[in-house]
């Protein structure tokens, strides 16, 4: 559990605080670059650790993410004409470029030059692997972007997606760094029922042999440059344990194992302190993904929540308890909710805005989360003494994928032991 101040210092991003701050020196995702399709088209409202954004794409395909209000009379940029290289406010025709410098004032006296004297607050952008992403932390301290696996992979390889999630990052993160929840969250009613059929089937290998509700794991975790290894070991038979890695990284990504040839990443961007945007990635290590299971995706399938047409807000959400089917929850599956993000949205949001951890009773299977809080809140304490996040400035470092394997049962060098190495390795 968390004191009452160390859960503050852990969740609240917003203004001048330690997390914020650190949060401020990495690279944030904020957009899909689908969500400004053509240059000039439409602005895009944006919130980022508790600042109400704008971003646009001007005639030259730049991206600009600015303050929202124009600096004259505080007008909403928003609904402005995207135009001939920059955003015109409706009000009066100010106009300014994607860097914030004001292009046009042309309701004053040339003579003035009162255009050199107005710009507004504006953040640097970088465009790639179909995300728009955003740095906001101090100019000379502007760092390479995180170079992960998926970022490398071809576009026809990799589906990416984000929605709104109501409440606060870190236990958006936490979720996604448990790796035991899913054999009850995310299962069937048969996967329990009929347990030693479940063990022999064949569709998930060798995690049916070992990973069932009555065979709960052993959980390590340790800190790396990236962030944390989480380890859980099931005991196994004939010598070997069945080993499954939990990835946290720097500062709000998780990896959960997913299948040998494919994979999943999942971002927790603050918006401010009790909203996030969940960010969610397949990719493949081996061949294009397919038109139906893109389509699958788009429409709710794997991690992928299925989303109100035209917005970023799950359709199943907590205004309307997640469509629970609570037939469903009686003769199929665990919980009677369509969706595995939205399974994790009904507990996570269910804890409130901002967990209560004072009032936690962890146990064993927490350990992964008890190490990613001591890191976050070491790295916030760290940049406040002066020393700046190591993985933000060495990208290389998230050159991994989460993954399982099989270890002798005797192996005590668990995180370093080859058969680890090759599950974690990045293939591109």
């Amino acid at each position: 559990m968390l004191s009452p101040e160390e859960n503050e210092k852990l969740t609240r991003v917003v203004g001048n605080t330690a997390m914020g701050n650190l949060l401020r020196r990495y690279w944030l995702p904020f957009a899909l670059s689908a969500d400004l399709p053509d240059p000039d088209s439409d602005p895009l409202r944006v919130r980022m650790l508790g600042e109400d954004l704008m971003a646009f794409r001007d005639t030259d395909g730049k991206v600009g993410l600015t303050s929202r209000r124009c600096p004259h009379r505080l007008a909403d940029l928003f609904f402005g004409r995207n135009e001939e290289g920059g955003i015109r406010c409706i009000y009066h025709g100010w106009k300014f470029a994607v860097d914030g410098t004001c292009m046009e004032t042309p309701t004053e006296p040339p003579a003035a030059n009162f255009a050199a004297k107005m710009r507004l607050r504006a953040y640097s952008v970088e465009e790639k692997a179909g995300i728009l992403w955003a740095y906001m932390g101090p100019a000379d301290l502007k760092p390479e972007l995180p170079d992960f696996e998926w970022m490398h992979v071809p576009e026809s390889h990799r589906h990416v997606s984000w929605s709104t999630q109501d409440c606060n990052f870190a236990q958006a993160i936490e979720g996604g760094i448990d790796t035991v929840h899913s054999v009850y969250l995310h299962s069937t009613l048969d996967s329990h029922r009929r347990l030693d059929q479940y063990k022999q089937s064949n569709d998930r290998g060798v995690q049916n042999r070992f990973r069932t509700k009555d065979n709960p794991p052993i959980l390590f975790a340790e800190n790396t440059d990236y962030g944390v290894l989480v380890g859980g070991r099931y005991a196994g038979d004939a010598g070997e344990d069945y080993w499954r890695y939990n990835l946290f990284l720097m500062p709000f990504y998780s990896m959960p194992p997913g299948q040998p040839s494919q994979k999943l990443c999942h971002g927790f961007v603050p918006l401010d302190d009790v909203t996030s945007a969940r960010w969610s990635i397949t990719w493949s290590l081996e061949r294009p993904l397919a038109s139906r299971d893109v389509a699958a995706m788009r429409a709710g399938s794997g991690v992928h929540a299925e989303l109100i047409p035209g917005t970023h807000i799950p359709l199943r959400n907590k205004s309307n308890d997640y469509l629970v089917d609570r037939v469903e929850q009686r003769t199929l599956t665990f919980t009677g909710i369509t969706g595995t993000g939205e399974q994790d949205f009904a507990v996570q949001e269910g804890m409130g805005p901002i967990c209560e951890r004072w009032d936690e009773h962890l146990g064993v299977s927490d350990m992964g989360i008890i190490q990613m809080r001591r890191r976050l809140l070491k790295e916030a304490t760290d940049l406040e003494q002066g020393q700046e996040p190591f993985s933000a400035t060495h990208g290389e470092v998230f050159r991994i994928h989460a993954g399982d394997t099989i270890l002798p049962a005797e192996a005590t060098n668990w995180a370093d032991h080859e058969n680890t190495k090759v599950a974690l390795a990045a293939k591109w």
